[in-house]
């Protein structure tokens, strides 16, 4: 029996979020180093945590396979359900909640970065590639949650004045708030994780 079309973007929606909920930081970690990545590190399942604490082929892995669930999501819903424009925009848009609020994580995530970046790039190629150019200038002077920020921003005006009618504005919105929440809440856990490593110093100093 064939779909009906709301019921092909509730299927698509969910499949997305199925898919954005895949782990791979958890999953990677745990196969190459038996670690918990979410107690290790800026606690967060994420691919730069992963590459720092666990090592670069693991976070490697894991920024290609979290930047690859969403793209998969959007093809899934274009290629074998028929979505098209929002809709495709929306299964996008559930991957990275997915990826934020896990159900294989108890609804706990990672940031969304690597695939909210995914889903931009599909859905506006030329747009994102001159934000990561801007985001690789700011992060030569900048801290690279900043320079996250930023270009968070200025993609959202890019969206806003170039690129998209209004009818995309909610969702693709939606993800650069994201991707900003995403960048200050990593900066306030290498903050936090900074602190730990001055105090644990301070007290290895002093036991000599």
């Amino acid at each position: 029996m064939e779909l009906l079309g709301w019921q092909k973007i509730v299927v698509g929606a969910f499949v997305g979020y199925l898919l954005g909920s895949v782990p791979f930081a958890v999953v990677f970690s745990r196969l190459f180093k038996n670690v918990d990545i979410r107690r290790v590190g800026t606690k967060n399942p994420g691919a730069a945590n992963v590459f720092r604490e666990v090592g670069a082929t693991p976070g490697l892995l894991t920024w290609l396979f979290d930047t690859g669930k969403g793209v998969a999501a959007m093809i899934v819903s274009e290629r074998w359900l028929g979505l098209s424009g929002y809709w495709v925009a929306l299964v996008g848009s559930a991957a990275v909640v997915g990826h934020c609020w896990s159900i294989f994580l108890l609804f706990k995530g990672g940031k969304g970065l690597a695939t909210s970046g995914a889903v931009l790039l599909y859905l506006t190629p030329k747009l994102f590639l001159i934000a990561i150019a801007l985001h690789f200038y700011i992060q030569k002077v900048a801290p690279r949650s900043l320079a996250v920020l930023i270009t968070a921003m200025v993609f959202f005006v890019g969206l806003v004045y170039i690129v998209y009618p209004q009818n995309w504005l909610t969702l693709l919105a939606g993800i650069v708030t994201l991707i900003g929440v995403g960048a200050l809440a990593n900066t306030e856990a290498m903050r936090e994780m900074r602190e730990l490593r001055r105090k644990a110093k301070e007290l290895e100093e002093a036991s000599y």
